[in-house]
């Protein structure tokens, strides 16, 4: 999302203007190519960027140029919700190891940002996988990443208070080179809180976000199980 400069209303990422006031809206300068972080993270290139920060492929030079990803939030000063969920993540990913979920290797601060650094997933996105395909993707193919998608969710809501993605949508599930699948951004991941009648803040993505989610009640495993019917 993209806050607004002059009212502080967020915006969808792809706005140029604000929603509410009408101000143009810019975006935070990105990592110069080549930025060595830490002294040991080297900026290769980017991999994408929101309103609040951006991704980039590093290489690791104390690993042998091992690729990861380096998640940026850009302003964390200018909006304190931006970043505790952004540290929220870190916390969620720094404990947690499934095969279809990316792991977290590094979380630290520099120049007034901050940076999360994770497992590189090399391939795609299902959301580009659907806009090069034209009509229907082969049920059987659906079917065995889907069987992935319910192994992760299954892991995430058998922690202890289980966990919930509450945004699966295609965008947030990527494919890699071994046809493996790997759900991406926790960004507005929770805990379960028992005794809570809704959540702190309502969040989700139009279309896949189950009512719960607009202020109604609690999210819990069956918000996850909604999007993924939506996904599917």
């Amino acid at each position: 999302m993209i806050p607004c400069p002059n009212c502080g209303t967020s915006n969808r990422d792809t706005a140029r203007f604000c929603g509410k006031c009408g101000a143009p809206l810019a975006k935070a300068a990105l990592l110069p190519i080549g930025t060595v972080m830490q002294g040991r993270y080297k900026v290769v290139s980017v991999l994408g960027q929101g309103g609040m920060g951006a991704v980039y492929l590093v290489e690791d030079q104390r690993l042998f140029d091992k690729k990861l990803a380096l998640k940026e939030l850009q302003d964390p000063l200018h909006d304190p919700a931006a970043l505790q969920l952004f540290q929220q993540e870190a916390r969620l990913l720094s404990y947690l190891s499934h095969p279809n979920l990316p792991h977290i290797s590094d979380y630290f601060a520099e120049s007034g940002r901050q940076y999360l650094v994770m497992e590189y997933v090399d391939g795609e996105t299902l959301k580009a996988i659907l806009q090069k395909t034209s009509g229907f993707l082969p049920e059987a193919q659906v079917v065995e990443w889907a069987i992935q998608v319910c192994d992760a969710l299954e892991y995430l809501h058998g922690q202890s208070p289980p966990i919930i993605f509450r945004d699966l949508k295609p965008d947030n599930i990527m494919l890699d080179k071994y046809k493996r699948i790997k759900l991406i951004d926790f960004g507005i991941a929770r805990f379960f809180r028992p005794g809570k009648t809704k959540d702190t803040q309502a969040m989700g993505t139009p279309g896949y976000a189950a009512p719960e989610q607009y202020g109604a009640g609690q999210s819990d495993a069956r918000t996850d199980i909604y999007a993924l019917g939506a996904t599917l």
